[in-house]
C-alpha cells in the first residue's frame, strides 16, 4: 500500500541539499521546524543526532527512493563515525520520505526519553544490527507511543556476516523496543531477515516488543522470508514481558526449503507470545511451508490471550513453562492445547489457495471459498489487510476473498 502524503508541519521549513547543510540544520533547528532534504545521494560523515523536540526531517517529495542517506557499509568496522543513521534524543521526532542504509548498527536509534517518534515512508537497507532500535532508560522505562508505518526494511544480499560489538553474527531485528508502551507498527514490509545456519542468532523476530513493553498494535505488515515475524515477549517476567495489544491482518510467507532440516526442529513458530498476557492475535495469514512446526505459539502463563480467525498452514499451540519444543511437541499437554486453539482458526491452508504466494501475494482465489469455513467478524479487526471492511460472515486470514 502506498504511503498517503504526509502534510508539512511546524512553524518553519528549511531546505537543504548537502550533507553539511543537513547537519547544520539539525544541530541549529528550533522546535517545530521541518527540514526538507532535496533529492540526491548523501554520504553521511557521522551519525545525525537529533536533540530538539518536535522536529521533522524528511525528503522533499512523497517518495522514499529519491533522497538516499548512506553510511560506510553494515559490515565495515571502519565506519568512520557513522554507527547509525539517526540517533534520536528528543520527543516528537518524525523521519520520513527517504532511504537510509549501509550503517554499522541502526538506521534509526531512539533513546529512552524520546517519546512519540514517527518513522514514516522510509526504505531502510542493510543494517548491522536492528533497523529501528528503541533503548530504555536505566530504570527500564522505554520510549512510548512510537509509530513505524509505510516503510520497507530489507537485506538486499543477506544479513551481516560479521560480529558487531560481541553480540554474535546475525544479531538483527527490524523493530526492537524495550519497555515501550503504545507503539503502532503498520503497513510495513520486512524482507529477507534470514540468517545462515552457522550464525549465532537463528530465529530473530522482525518485530520484537519486550522487557516490559505493552499495548503494541502490529497490523497490515508483510513479512517475506524472515526467520521469525513477530515476538511479543521473549522471557517470563513479573507482569509480563509484554502485555495487551493486538497482532492483526499481518501476512507471513516463508519460501519452501528456507530452513534446513536441522534448523526446522527447534524453530517454534512465526508469531510468538512468550509471556504476553491479554494480547489478541486476529486475522493473520501465515504460510510457513513446513519451515517451522507451528504458525503461532503462546508460552508461559499468558492469561487472557485470544487467537481468532487466523489462516495458517500449521498449528497454533501453547507451550507450558520453558519446555523445549523438541519435548513439548509430542507431550499430551501440548496436544491438548493445540486442539484448544483451533476454534475459529483455519490451520490447514494450501498454497494453491492464494494468488501468488512466492511473491508475497496471499490474496485468496475465489475457488478457495469452498475449502474455507467462514468465521464471525471480530470487532477488533473490522478492516482487512487492504483496508476493506469485512462482512459479518468473514474469511479467516488477513485478506478477504475478492
Amino acid at each position: 500500500m502506498a504511503a498517503p502524503e504526509l502534510e508539512v508541519s511546524g512553524n518553519k521549513t528549511i531546505t537543504v541539499d548537502s550533507v553539511r547543510q543537513l547537519f547544520r540544520a539539525v544541530n541549529n533547528a528550533a522546535e517545530n521546524t521541518t527540514i526538507m532534504i532535496r533529492p540526491g545521494l548523501y554520504r553521511l560523515t557521522s551519525t545525525i543526532s537529533v536533540t530538539t523536540d518536535n522536529l521533522t526531517i524528511r525528503g522533499l517529495g512523497n517518495r522514499c527512493d529519491q533522497v538516499v542517506l548512506l553510511g560506510n557499509g553494515m559490515d565495515n568496522e571502519n565506519h568512520r563515525g557513522v554507527t547509525s543513521g539517526f540517533w534520536i534524543n528528543a520527543k516528537n521526532t518524525t523521519i520520513a520520505n527517504m532511504t537510509i542504509g549501509e550503517v554499522y548498527y541502526h538506521p534509526i536509534q531512539i533513546n529512552g526519553a524520546a517519546d512519540a517518534p514517527r518513522i514514516y515512508n522510509l526504505r531502510m537497507v542493510n543494517a548491522g544490527q536492528q533497523f529501528v532500535k528503541s533503548n530504555p532508560l536505566p530504570s527500564g522505562q522505554g520510549v512510548n507511543n512510537g509509530i513505524v508505518e509505510y516503510s520497507i526494511m530489507d537485506y538486499t544480499d543477506g544479513p551481516p556476516k560479521t560480529d558487531h560489538s560481541g553480540s554474535g553474527i546475525g544479531y538483527t531485528q527490524g523493530v526492537d523496543v524495550h519497555g515501550g508502551d503504545g507503539w503502532r507498527i503498520s503497513n510495513n514490509k520486512f524482507l529477507n531477515f534470514h540468517t545462515p545456519d552457522n550464525a549465532d542468532h537463528l530465529w530473530n523476530p522482525a518485530i520484537l516488543m519486550w522487557r516490559g513493553s505493552s499495548n503494541t498494535v502490529t497490523e497490515n505488515n508483510l513479512f517475506f522470508n524472515v526467520d521469525r515475524a513477530i515476538a511479543y515477549g521473549l522471557n517470563e517476567r513479573n507482569g509480563g514481558d509484554h502485555s495487551g495489544g493486538v497482532i492483526r491482518n499481518n501476512v507471513v510467507f516463508m519460501s519452501p526449503g528456507l530452513y534446513s532440516n536441522s534448523r526446522r526442529w527447534d524453530a517454534d513458530a512465526s508469531i510468538i507470545l512468550w509471556d504476553s498476557p491479554g494480547t489478541k492475535v486476529l486475522h493473520n495469514t501465515i504460510l510457513t511451508n513446513n519451515n517451522t512446526p507451528f504458525a503461532i505459539e503462546s508460552r508461559f502463563k499468558n492469561s487472557g490471550v485470544v487467537f481468532k480467525n487466523n489462516l495458517t498452514d500449521s498449528p497454533i499451540v501453547h507451550s507450558a513453562g520453558g519446555v523445549k519444543r523438541s519435548v513439548c511437541k509430542y507431550s499430551a499437554l501440548c496436544r491438548n492445547y493445540r486442539l484448544a486453539y483451533q476454534e475459529d482458526n483455519e490451520i490447514e491452508a494450501d498454497s494453491v489457495w492464494f494468488m501468488n504466494p512466492s511473491s508475497g501475494d496471499l490474496r485468496l482465489h475465489e475457488n478457495a471459498r469452498s475449502f474455507i469455513q467462514p468465521v464471525q467478524q471480530h470487532p477488533d479487526a473490522v478492516l482487512d489487510y487492504r483496508g476493506v471492511i469485512r462482512p459479518p460472515s468473514a474469511t479467516p486470514g488477513a485478506v478477504q476473498i475478492e
